[in-house]
């Protein structure tokens, strides 16, 4: 499905111009689904440009973020980009700032600095840098879940909320019997659709240049949702060692089976990725 090569026509290319007043030139999608159409200005100083293709009316990975998370990216496009303000410092993978600029028909258009960079396999040197960031993102307990610009709601509320996501959502069928919630432990920060390729690595630096879906959650849906990621022991072994200077890794036999059900509903590694998600091995052992 990469080999697609999907990009904004001539006529959006066209539009673009006439609202931004740039040269640009349109970016290949990586993803069917992509939540994005992207651009390149012509320019000394380069920008990529973001044009939202994907809402919660017609993609089903956004409309779960609203119905868990009760949070669109379309209704704060300005408040968006207060996001990397409120981060932990000094991250080693160091987000992106995003410029709200303008809409177009109704969707919103970012700008981010453009950067000479690609994104990184999955690797072990990017297990230990994942297993870094994450370690300091969950320091510091938010006060619920949800997000800072748009609805928070108590961490008591999360099994409620999440049972009926499940129970009620329209691809219920691709879950067998319904699992536990349990109460989870704290709220973090969580980017729900994390993946190798949210990253750049660069020369001399790792940046993270994909955030937009960040949300505060539990603390157990981050780490159920990264080990996904993990393909081999040596992953393993680099995350564990790396986040385990910080925080050791809570049991998490009793959460995983609800947490890869939302990953799953949520097509998080595609709609054909049922069975893989759920029979993941469980790398971060209990």
């Amino acid at each position: 499905m990469r080999d697609l090569a999907i990009r904004a026509d001539d006529e959006l290319t066209r539009r673009m111009t006439a609202l931004t007043g740039k040269s640009l030139t349109p970016l290949a999608l990586r993803w069917p689904d992509s939540a994005n159409w992207l651009w390149r200005s012509e320019e000394l100083s380069p920008q990529l440009l973001k044009l939202a293709r994907r809402s919660p009316a017609n993609d089903g990975f956004w409309w779960g973020i609203q119905q868990l998370f009760g949070f669109d990216r379309w209704q704060v496009p300005e408040a968006l980009t207060r996001v990397p303000g409120w981060l932990p410092p000094h991250l080693p993978m160091a987000p992106l700032p995003m410029t709200f600029l303008d809409r177009l028909q109704q969707a919103p258009l970012w700008s981010l600095p453009w950067r000479h960079a690609a994104p990184p396999v999955m690797s072990e040197t990017l297990a230990a840098r994942l297993g870094d960031q994450l370690a300091l993102l969950h320091q510091e307990a938010q006060p619920g879940f949800g997000h800072p610009v748009g609805d928070i709601l108590p961490l008591s509320s999360w099994p409620e909320r999440a049972r009926a996501f499940v129970e009620h959502h329209p691809r219920r069928d691709w879950i067998g019997h319904m699992p536990s919630w349990p109460q989870p432990s704290k709220s973090v920060w969580c980017l729900p659709d994390l993946r190798s390729d949210q990253f750049l690595e660069g020369a001399t630096d790792w940046l993270w240049s994909d955030w937009e879906a960040l949300v505060w959650a539990p603390l157990e849906l981050d780490l159920c949702l990264l080990e996904l990621l993990l393909e081999n022991a040596g992953h393993r072994d680099a995350f564990i060692a790396a986040y385990g200077r910080r925080h050791p890794i809570p049991d998490l036999t009793d959460y995983r089976p609800g947490m890869r059900a939302l990953a799953v509903l949520l097509a998080l590694h595609g709609e054909g990725a049922g069975d893989r998600v759920i029979g993941h091995p469980h790398w971060l052992k209990d």
